[in-house]
């Protein structure tokens, strides 16, 4: 049902004692707003419909972009951490004001895929090696250096922290293991609960568990949580079924601070071509609300402040489904999603800075610039949806790049760390 400003009720009151409404919508040209409606007379005995268009006083709520003031700039320790594959693969701390390359720390041939922080920004925390040989590695900030490492069992690539700080969570493949943060000692592990995490574990920001992907029988079907209290299963959201849904594929997935919402990305093979939707799910209700067409294998990125939501499109892989070139915003208040970025191909994975305003993307191997650069990642200001800046790619001696960006996280950089 739309809902009307006071000015348009009054207006709407006077035209009804002479007039019947049948139709009603508004449209904007330019700064005015128009009524366009199809009316009738309420006398019994005329039947006739005239369509009619009303000016409406109040003004457009419209943006132009050009007039848009630049964002401030960002905390001096504000900083993004850059897991790099490659040659130098390995982590890269840039900062997030210059786009500067502060330090770096080569980990090849593994890549840390996700990377987590100690309350105090001095350790960093990821996993990865290769073939099955994987390890979660503790490592200090400044300067860069690895402090402790513990194999894990199979290849867990990637890794959570707990709400209460007190745990390390690795997934991937045959379940979870659980590691107490400070001294990466084994205290838990689950292969019968989680196994494959396609789209990863996401912390609640409310309680101290953990949501996953949830495979019966070979198909998505919804959500686990499991609590980091008891160490167990403690409900199953189940959303889809393979009627409405066949051969559906989890690919990632968020959930707003509160826990009222959850929002999904997934594919399948709908008339031979890779179709993507991304779900908006109330958690209350366990139903969907909402689904919009997005790419096949589109990342999720929340702001901090859980108000919007940032979707990209990477195209297929290997699947070489062709990108839209789009980066969409969900306005979680509103229920509205809107085309951000219109025109920069295989945006991959999103961090929103602390402002809810500055956006940093990478690309699935590298962005191909308007002004025929290449870069492994954009800065965007999310009110007008405008790249502010770039960190371009470095090329070899022979003229070629062996290098592509993982993943971005947000993080800080602090000048003196101490030993925890």
């Amino acid at each position: 049902m739309k809902k009307f400003s006071n000015k348009e009720k009054t207006l709407l009151i006077k035209v009804n004692s002479i007039f019947s409404i049948t139709e009603f919508n508004t449209f904007c040209s330019g700064k005015l707003k128009f009524f366009n409606a199809i009316i009738k007379p309420t006398v019994p005995f005329i039947s006739i419909m005239i369509p009619v268009l009303f000016l409406n006083l109040t003004s457009c709520d419209t943006i132009d972009s050009n007039k848009v003031e630049p964002p401030p700039p960002l905390p001096d320790d504000a900083v993004l951490y850059l897991s790099m594959d490659g040659t130098k693969a390995g982590l890269w701390i840039l900062n997030a004001n210059t786009l500067e390359l502060i330090d770096s720390m080569i980990t090849a041939p593994g890549v840390p895929w996700t990377i987590e922080f100690s309350p105090d920004y001095s350790t960093w925390y990821s996993c990865w090696g290769r073939g099955a040989n994987y390890s979660i590695y503790s490592c200090n900030v400044n300067p860069l250096f690895i402090r402790n490492s513990v194999p894990l069992q199979y290849a867990k690539t990637a890794l959570v922290k707990s709400l209460d700080e007190k745990y390390l969570i690795a997934y991937g493949y045959k379940g979870i293991d659980i590691f107490e943060r400070n001294s990466l000692s084994l205290i838990h592990s689950d292969t019968s609960s989680i196994f494959d995490s396609y789209s990863g574990l996401f912390t609640s920001q409310t309680k101290n568990r953990i949501y996953f992907g949830f495979v019966e029988n070979r198909e998505f079907v919804g959500f686990g949580i499991y609590s980091l209290d008891s160490m167990k299963l403690i409900e199953t959201i189940r959303i889809f079924n393979s009627n409405n849904y066949p051969n559906l594929n989890d690919v990632d997935f968020v959930i707003t601070p509160n826990d009222k919402f959850l929002f999904l990305s997934a594919w399948n093979w709908r008339g031979l071509g890779g179709f993507g939707s991304f779900f908006v799910i109330d958690l209350t209700i366990k139903k969907i609300i909402e689904e919009y067409r997005v790419g096949a294998f589109s990342k999720l990125s929340m702001s901090p402040d859980g108000q919007s939501v940032y979707i990209s499109d990477p195209g297929g892989y290997l699947f070489n489904l062709p990108s839209s070139g789009k980066v969409w915003r969900y306005d979680v208040k509103n229920k509205t999603i809107r085309v951000l970025l219109n025109n920069l191909y295989n945006s991959d994975r999103i961090t929103v800075a602390e402002d809810n305003r500055t956006l940093f993307i990478t690309p699935d191997i590298a962005f191909d610039l308007q002004n025929g650069e290449k870069a492994w990642l954009v800065k965007v200001d999310a009110m007008n949806g405008k790249i502010i800046d770039y960190y371009p790619v470095s090329y070899d001696s022979t003229g070629f790049y062996t290098n592509n960006p993982r993943n971005v996280r947000m993080g800080k950089y602090i000048r003196s760390t101490k030993r925890r």
